[in-house]
């Protein structure tokens, strides 16, 4: 992955991050927004468009559904006390 955009939080606008995926399997780019909380802490959207080299783009709504998945279970984990 590559960091093609940095904009740390200044005042009341979001920072942003976004990146450019280049590997040899997957492909495509995503979006990180971090807003301040009114609780005090962060709130986080994600945004991503990934792509699976050599598969036809009739198959990306199956991709995404695995990507939720994946991306879910993983977020569960990082999270647990």
């Amino acid at each position: 992955m590559k960091v093609v955009l940095w904009r740390p939080p200044e005042g009341t606008e979001p920072g942003l991050v976004r990146l450019e995926k280049l590997g040899r399997a997957v492909t495509g780019w995503a979006e990180i927004e971090i807003h301040r909380s009114s609780t005090g802490g962060s709130e986080i959207q994600w945004r991503e468009d990934l792509r699976l080299r050599g598969l036809p783009r009739a198959l990306d709504p199956l991709v995404a559904k695995a990507g939720r998945h994946l991306f879910g279970r993983a977020l569960a984990r990082l999270l647990r006390p």
